[in-house]
């Protein structure tokens, strides 16, 4: 079920609960506008405010008072006796109850719940409590004791809200089919369809005729109204436990899903009701019905609501939010603004036309004053007979007089000390040469485009912002960021969170723009009511997308492998070719002195052996000493001769 903002007035109108996201409760007075306590729970982080219901006002005797008096620790209530407990239902289950006149947490209710606390209301008599949740149980829990009296299964799903129907004796519950029970026997005694969804808020309403009496025998005829979740229209049912009918005999048509209720009683100078519905536009539709038999056609709202800015200066005039409403007598309680500082105003209803626009100063702006001293020019006294030294730019200058009022003398004065034409040139730094000066030598720059990306987004010219919005230079779109004005900061993020569903490539330029913007104008952004809207659906396409990046990192990692392996295998083969041939070959051609050389070589090598052979036929018996010793004596006497 969509959350509804947890905001709540004190039965008195006096009083003002907010709870913020991050589970702070927020009380303003909305006589003066001040925020008259804040009070962050110690678990406000992991369980968050998901509804609000104050104590009821008393309205019981004297002696009733005197026999609660020893018991005022459980409801306490200030020197007026109006109560000031307020019941804050959890995401967790728990349920604590705040007390204005502590400051702090009176009480806390546990162990009754498993699931998110979904509605909370009081018994007129602020003894007891009930409370619904997503876990399909309906608890009654005794603030005497802080424990749980009784509890119950009320339905097949969800319960979503509770609602107290003529008396304490009987409750209205509803998830998307309304039961009407009897909490003494816990039996269903009628059911109500008419919702296709979840049914968040239900008010009981007194008709005219039936101000007084038992209340239990007014349970026969009773009306009480009934809100779902993203339906138009707001059903009148009435009770009559004999009749078989179970559709609702009116209705009331919104032009927009409802967000906010609030319900008044007949007065003597009103016998019809007031039905106050703030819608999710931010607009206030109120309906003036008395409750008296079936109507055939959906009943239209005698007055519409809607609060805007001025719109000076050119500036569009944009429409200011209403958080909520209350009727305080003969006038209506409006609460418009932004959570963090709303602002309250308390107005007639007679005079509210049936289309209603109220001009009221942009919240989001603060106007600065400045004094009239401060602007006016001050020129400081000096003597004529002093003599002031210092740099000519320094020198204080007096207001110039209008050329009228010059005298001829001053006109000489002046032409006399004009600069030459040359004088001029050399200033400006012109080059003699070329006749062109550094500047213009220089390429002009642009680095920002926030002009043109300003035009585009106020025009809504789509081919301005498709030149703009398709550069990728860093720098060029850090400084066109920087030069934008606060007004486009908003319509820049939803241009971007338009085009960030395209294509790849595109969402790939506009991630650039969009992460300057955060970056630079996330103060801004954060004080806008729209951020969450803005930023939904780009949180969820990007959520979509991430979703399946773990597992192509994955798949890119083992591919990455695969062929890094596969390289290095084909790398591998190559070495090993290159290491077995050889690093060089050398072919020497033979020429005929070595071939001479081979061949005695050769012819030595055959003597030798012969030499051997011989030697070993002389060993048969021969002396082969004196032989050879004869045959060198021989030779040396022929030398001799």
């Amino acid at each position: 079920m969509a959350q509804v903002m947890p905001v709540a007035f004190s039965p008195t109108g006096e009083y003002f609960a907010y709870s913020s996201p991050d589970g702070t409760l927020k009380l303003w007075e909305t006589a003066t506008g001040t925020l008259k306590q804040e009070y962050t729970p110690s678990s406000h982080l992991s369980a968050t405010c998901t509804c609000l219901a104050w104590c009821p006002s008393s309205k019981s005797n004297e002696s009733a008072r005197k026999r609660k008096k020893r018991r005022s620790s459980i409801t306490l209530k200030d020197d007026s006796g109006r109560p000031d407990l307020l019941a804050i239902g959890t995401s967790s289950g728990s349920l604590l109850v705040y007390s204005l006149v502590k400051g702090d947490l009176h009480t806390q209710l546990t162990d009754g719940h498993t699931e998110v606390v979904n509605d909370v209301c009081w018994t007129s008599t602020q003894e007891h409590l009930y409370s619904c949740s997503n876990d399909r149980h309906i608890v009654q829990w005794c603030m005497s004791t802080s424990t749980v009296k009784e509890k119950w299964k009320a339905d097949k799903s969800s319960v979503f809200s509770v609602c107290l129907c003529g008396s304490d004796s009987h409750l209205l519950s509803a998830g998307r089919v309304i039961k009407l029970w009897d909490l003494h026997t816990k039996e269903v005694l009628r059911t109500f369809t008419g919702h296709a969804t979840e049914v968040f808020r239900m008010m009981s309403a007194r008709h005219s005729s039936d101000a007084g009496g038992d209340a239990t025998a007014q349970i026969e005829g009773m009306y009480f109204l009934s809100a779902a979740v993203n339906d138009r229209l707001i059903n009148a049912w009435q009770v009559n436990t004999s009749s078989r009918d179970k559709s609702a005999i009116a209705s009331f048509s919104l032009p927009d899903e409802p967000v906010f209720l609030h319900l008044s009683t007949p007065t003597v100078s009103r016998q019809a009701i007031l039905l106050l519905v703030v819608t999710k536009s931010g607009q206030l539709v109120v309906f003036e019905h008395s409750l008296n038999g079936r109507c055939k056609k959906p009943l239209k709202p005698c007055v519409i609501v809607q609060i805007a800015t001025e719109g000076n200066n050119g500036d569009v005039p944009r429409q200011i939010p209403v958080l909520g409403a209350s009727v305080c007598g003969d006038n209506v309680l409006l609460v418009h603004g932004h959570t963090l500082k709303p602002t309250f105003e308390n107005l007639p209803y007679k005079s509210f036309n049936s289309d209603t626009c109220l001009i009221r100063s942009d919240p989001s702006r603060t106007v600065l004053h400045a004094e009239t001293s401060v602007s006016k020019i001050k020129t400081p006294a000096i003597s004529k007979e002093a003599t002031l030294v210092c740099p000519d730019y320094m020198n204080p200058v007096t207001p110039a007089r209008s050329e009228s009022a010059a005298t001829s003398r001053d006109k000489k004065r002046r032409k006399s000390h004009e600069m030459s034409m040359e004088d001029r040139l050399q200033a400006m730094g012109v080059d003699h040469e070329t006749g062109q000066s550094s500047s213009a030598r220089r390429p002009p720059k642009a680095d920002t485009m926030a002009t043109l990306l300003s035009q585009g987004l106020q025009s809504h010219d789509k081919k301005i912002l498709s030149n703009v919005l398709q550069r990728t230079d860093e720098c060029l779109i850090v400084n066109t960021v920087k030069g934008l004005s606060v007004q486009v900061i908003v319509p820049l993020v939803r241009e971007l969170s338009h085009r960030v569903h395209g294509n790849a490539h595109s969402g790939q330029t506009t991630l650039k723009w969009l992460k300057a913007v955060l970056t630079l104008h996330t103060s801004y952004l954060m004080t806008h009511p729209e951020l969450v809207a803005l930023l939904g659906q780009l949180y969820q396409m990007m959520d979509s997308r991430v979703a399946v990046f773990g597992r192509l990192s994955r798949l890119q990692g083992k591919l990455d492998l695969m062929l890094s392996q596969i390289t290095q295998q084909g790398q591998d083969e190559e070495d090993t070719d290159a290491a077995q041939m050889p690093m060089l070959v050398y072919h020497d051609d033979e020429s005929d002195e070595d071939r001479a050389m081979e061949d005695a070589i050769t012819d030595l090598s055959g003597s030798e052996t012969d030499w051997e052979e011989m030697s070993d036929i002389d060993m048969n018996g021969k002396n082969t000493d004196s032989d050879a010793d004869n045959a060198i004596s021989v030779d040396s006497t022929s030398e001799d001769d």
